[in-house]
C-alpha cells in the first residue's frame, strides 16, 4: 500500500533545487543584461593643472583614449586620440573661453569636430545651459547636471527621457576626474559621448 502522507521523496527535492538554481541564473542573466553598461575612467595627466587626460577601461589599466590638450589666455582646445597619444584622431574640440573667465564675459560655444565618422561632422555644444547635440542617428541628446548633496554627476538623455550615459565626477581628487557610464541605448555612439563629456570637463577646474 502506497502511503498518502510522509516525507517528500528525495527526487522531488532534487528537481526543486535544480529548478530554483535555473530560475536564479535566469534572473541573474536578466539583471546583467539590463545593467550592461560600458565604463570609462578619466584621469588627469599632471594633476589639476595638466592639460592632458587618459581614458581607461573598466579594468583601470587598458588605455582607450588619450586627450592631448593646450590652452592660451583666450581659448582652449584638445584632440582626442584612440589608444595612445600616437593613435588615430577621434575628434578635435575647441572653445574661445576658459572655465575661469569672468562672469560678465559671454563664452562662445564649444566646437566639436568628429573625425571618426565616415564623413567629418562638426557641431557646436553650448558652454552653459541646455547642452544639446545631434547624435550620429540624427536625434537630439542633451547633458544636464544631476548633482546631489554628496554627489556630482551629469546625465545624457534623449528627448524621451531615456538616460544613455552618466558621468560621475570624482570629488576632491587630484588625478581622477570621473567615470563615464554608457548604457546600452547609447553604446552605438561611444565616441560622441566621450567627446561631449570631455568637452564639458575641459578645463577641469
Amino acid at each position: 500500500m502506497i502511503p498518502t502522507h510522509g516525507p517528500t521523496p528525495p527526487l522531488l527535492h532534487l528537481k526543486f533545487i535544480i529548478l530554483l538554481v535555473y530560475s536564479l541564473r535566469s534572473l541573474a542573466r536578466l539583471m546583467t543584461s539590463a545593467t550592461n553598461h560600458f565604463s570609462f575612467h578619466v584621469y588627469r595627466v599632471g594633476g589639476l593643472l595638466g592639460d592632458d587626460k587618459v581614458i581607461k577601461a573598466d579594468d583601470r589599466t587598458t588605455l582607450l583614449y588619450y586627450l592631448k590638450g593646450s590652452r592660451t589666455s583666450t581659448q582652449w582646445q584638445f584632440t582626442l586620440h584612440a589608444g595612445s597619444q600616437a593613435g588615430i584622431a577621434v575628434c578635435h574640440v575647441s572653445s574661445l573661453c576658459l572655465a575661469q573667465c569672468a562672469a560678465e564675459y559671454a563664452p562662445g560655444p564649444i566646437v566639436i569636430t568628429m573625425l571618426s565618422t565616415p564623413r567629418q561632422v562638426q557641431f557646436p555644444l553650448p558652454s552653459t545651459g541646455d547642452r544639446s547635440f545631434k547624435g550620429p542617428d540624427g536625434k537630439t541628446y542633451h547633458w544636464k547636471s544631476n548633482a546631489g548633496l554628496l554627489r556630482s554627476e551629469m546625465q545624457c538623455s534623449d528627448l524621451k527621457g531615456v538616460v544613455v550615459a552618466t558621468y560621475r565626477i570624482t570629488m576632491m581628487a587630484v588625478s581622477k576626474d570621473g567615470e563615464l557610464r554608457i548604457n546600452p541605448p547609447g553604446q552605438f555612439m561611444v565616441d560622441f559621448l566621450v567627446a561631449t563629456v570631455l568637452a564639458m570637463r575641459t578645463p577641469s577646474y
